[in-house]
């Protein structure tokens, strides 16, 4: 394993995977040191966004691609009506941090797509890509060390960024059957439940369950009857009131997420809550600026709304640090795609809706032709990534952006035909 991490530093890479490796060591070394969100990590973001529009370019120019003035118009054209119509919208309450970073996570998510249509970098190729994975899984130790032995509270936070780690490893382990992998799955097993993250967990669960699925289908379907699910069922409720028992649940976030719904308090149901009153102050926001433009691109970067209905209800709760500026204008919309059309309009929602589709297509493919490549592993990653986009920003970070990337290399190179593509 070190050995792989020893080429990385070592001169056995181009020049723009080096660029690619530094980008995420700074970017998630950052994390473990300065908390999840920090300035450092949105330098690199921007950076990322820049590196992979320069990969495009170079590539249109050297491979001397023949773009239509018709098309090439109305690209500039249109981006440039976007960026106006949205300063104009919001000059009054305008935030240029909030500005820039939508402008990038719209654009980011674009260029990621079309580097992974019309280029193939040198990091997916398998070799270089299992190094990668290695170099990420030691930041993740790192970061695990580090909050065990001096943060507050031990939590991984790179690990709910870097899911695609744990996956890998699922992946690779079904797939050859090397011990190793399960050793490396077994470690991020257990980093995401020592680490407290009820998010990490989770995901590790539904990654062994999809993977098995798709792996062990027949299996898996003859042994899903009423017996056995009592049997599960029965066995779960009774390994819950023993480790309640012996005040073990009580230690794990998951028991405060629940509890107290059952102590007649809120509980979760704040949480949902709260979603659902962003939603409704971003819509009447919505419904205030509406004009001609809304339809196509929202109320624009760096769009915000007063946060009226939940500043009623759960401003204590729910307001942090930085998420809601002097001026009581609020950003954030946790529902990914009430969050979307908010900002972009249906032009971010249809390039949403054009993901998720491809994806689940790609998916039910994999799934009916019954081979599993590297085509399965970026397809189910990038679906385990797009589930936290109902409940939380994601396309702020490069992780999911590389899986995205990954994903449309493979829809080409792996000649799997996707209808509507």
């Amino acid at each position: 394993m070190f050995n792989n991490l020893q080429k990385v530093l070592r001169n056995e890479f181009s020049l723009l995977t080096k660029v690619f490796f530094s980008i995420f060591f700074i970017h998630y070394g950052s994390v473990i040191f300065l908390g999840e969100i920090n300035s450092i990590n949105k330098i690199t973001f921007g950076l990322y966004v820049l590196f992979i529009f320069y990969i495009l370019l170079k590539h249109f120019f050297d491979s001397k691609l023949q773009i239509s003035n018709t098309l090439l118009q109305l690209i500039i054209w249109s981006s440039i009506t976007f960026i106006l119509y949205s300063f104009f919208l919001n000059k009054i309450q305008i935030n240029f941090g909030w500005f820039i970073g939508d402008f990038l996570v719209l654009y980011s998510i674009i260029f990621s797509m079309l580097l992974g249509h019309f280029v193939y970098p040198s990091i997916f190729s398998e070799d270089t890509f299992e190094k990668i994975m290695i170099f990420l899984f030691v930041i993740l130790i790192l970061d695990f060390i580090y909050s065990i032995s001096f943060a507050e509270e031990a939590k991984i936070r790179s690990i709910s960024r870097l899911i695609i780690v744990p996956s890998f490893f699922i992946f690779k382990f079904f797939k050859t059957r090397i011990k190793k992998y399960l050793y490396l799955t077994i470690a991020c097993f257990l980093m995401s439940i020592i680490s407290n993250m009820r998010y990490a967990f989770v995901i590790m669960i539904l990654m062994i369950i999809f993977y098995s699925i798709f792996f062990y289908k027949s299996k898996i379907f003859n042994f899903i009857n009423l017996k056995n699910s009592i049997a599960f069922i029965f066995s779960s409720l009774v390994l819950l009131f023993i480790l309640y028992e012996n005040n073990i649940l009580q230690l794990w976030s998951f028991y405060y997420l629940f509890a107290p719904a059952f102590q007649g308090e809120l509980g979760i149901v704040n949480v949902f809550l709260g979603r659902i009153y962003e939603v409704q102050d971003a819509y009447n926001q919505y419904l205030t600026n509406f004009n001609l433009g809304s339809l196509f691109f929202g109320n624009g970067f760096g769009a915000s709304y007063q946060p009226n209905e939940f500043m009623r209800f759960f401003v204590k709760d729910f307001s942090s640090e930085g998420a809601i500026y002097e001026n009581l204008r609020r950003h954030i919309i946790h529902f990914g795609p009430a969050r979307f059309f908010f900002r972009y309009g249906s032009i971010g929602l249809l390039l949403i809706m054009y993901i998720f589709y491809k994806n689940i297509l790609m998916l039910y493919k994999i799934f009916k032709k019954n081979s599993f490549d590297v085509d399965l592993f970026f397809s189910l990653t990038l679906f385990l990534y797009l589930l936290r986009f109902f409940l939380q920003p994601i396309f702020n970070d490069i992780m999911i952006l590389f899986c995205l990337t990954g994903f449309f290399i493979f829809i080409k190179t792996q000649n799997v035909k996707v209808e509507g593509a």
